[in-house]
């Protein structure tokens, strides 16, 4: 490649309207959800700043609605259908596949990731609420039915989009502070409890980054970042390590207080000034590593099952394990794309 030419491919590549501070943020909280998966409770014991607080789901839930707002306040149907097929593409053909390969090991080898028989009745329920055999996938549940509801509400309401948006958002906080919704799905099973029951408690994320959207903040105080990187992170330490805000019973994320650490998180890094940074190389590279937060976030436990039997420090919990699952995931995600690059598969893994 000569270099004028590759010039031109890096110019391209980083041309995309992506916010490094963010791209790096995703990675961050893919490999937080690693953690708090796959680490041991020694581990998490010794951080528990970040695992009492697990404010990495509302984080991605405030991202995702922050950047399909416009989306579904204009109705852009082109966008929308894009949006809907990112989602449901992985949603329906990773299970499949996870229970064609998992059976097909155990029938022919005597081994498997998950050491039974995946029947299409948990095929059935995994599609139905998100959750048995790739219990991951409640996240994209939610997105996906979240995502439906908001783009019903913009379509029947239109000039009231954002009034019906904040509405929600009350009774969300209604139904957590009440309790109404954590003694409600107490009397379901668990994997019902932490797909529908999870609803409510992010809910709160997907209005914040709509509204964080519609009011184009970043334009207005992008300014003053020096002064808002500040007062963001003082506040954070702040809540992370006094007890401000009320405890709530909860089924898997606490009350107001992942909501503002997930404000304040997404604005530290919108506003970093790392995207002042304009070479094409170290956008390009930056864009690279952080790509593929999609297919390591849905293999991510799938690996932690396959691979606890082969490897001691997946087994034990270890800070290693955890870097051995996102290089892992990393790894066959970076082939997937490559192999699925002229198809909508490409979806399974970006």
């Amino acid at each position: 490649m000569n270099m004028k030419y590759k010039k031109k491919f890096l110019e391209k590549k980083s041309d995309k309207k992506i916010n490094i501070g963010i791209q790096l943020f995703r990675m961050f909280l893919c490999f937080w959800i690693i953690c708090d998966h796959c680490l041991n409770a020694k581990i998490k014991n010794t951080y528990k700043i970040f695992f009492q607080n697990r404010a990495h789901v509302p984080c991605f839930v405030l991202i995702s609605f922050y950047f399909s707002y416009k989306s579904i306040s204009e109705r852009n149907c082109d966008k929308l259908k894009k949006r809907l097929e990112r989602l449901l593409i992985p949603y329906i053909i990773f299970p499949i596949i996870i229970l064609l390969t998992n059976n097909s090991f155990l029938y022919f080898f005597k081994i498997s990731i998950y050491g039974y028989i995946i029947t299409l009745h948990d095929l059935y329920i995994q599609l139905i609420i998100g959750r048995t055999f790739i219990a991951v996938f409640w996240f994209q549940f939610y997105l996906i039915w979240t995502t439906l509801l908001f783009i019903i509400i913009s379509f029947l309401f239109k000039k009231y989009y954002l009034l019906i948006l904040e509405l929600i958002y009350i009774i969300s906080y209604y139904l957590r502070y009440s309790n109404l919704n954590y003694f409600f799905f107490l009397q379901f099973k668990s994997i019902v409890q932490y797909s529908v029951g999870q609803f409510v408690e992010v809910m709160p994320s997907s209005v914040s980054g709509s509204i964080i959207a519609s009011l184009n903040i970043f334009h207005i105080i992008k300014n003053y970042y020096k002064r808002i990187i500040f007062f963001a992170i003082f506040f954070l330490y702040f809540i992370y390590n006094f007890n401000i805000f009320s405890d709530v019973k909860t089924i898997a994320f606490g009350g107001i207080i992942l909501d503002v650490c997930s404000i304040l998180d997404f604005i530290i890094f919108y506003l970093l000034p790392i995207n002042n940074i304009k070479s094409p190389i170290f956008r390009n590279i930056i864009f690279q590593i952080t790509k593929y937060t999609q297919g390591i976030y849905i293999l991510h436990l799938i690996l932690f099952t396959a691979l606890n039997i082969k490897f001691e420090s997946i087994k034990t919990g270890s800070l290693k394990g955890c870097i051995i699952i996102y290089i892992f995931s990393y790894l066959i995600s970076f082939v997937g794309e490559k192999l699925t690059k002229k198809t909508k598969l490409i979806h399974l893994f970006v």
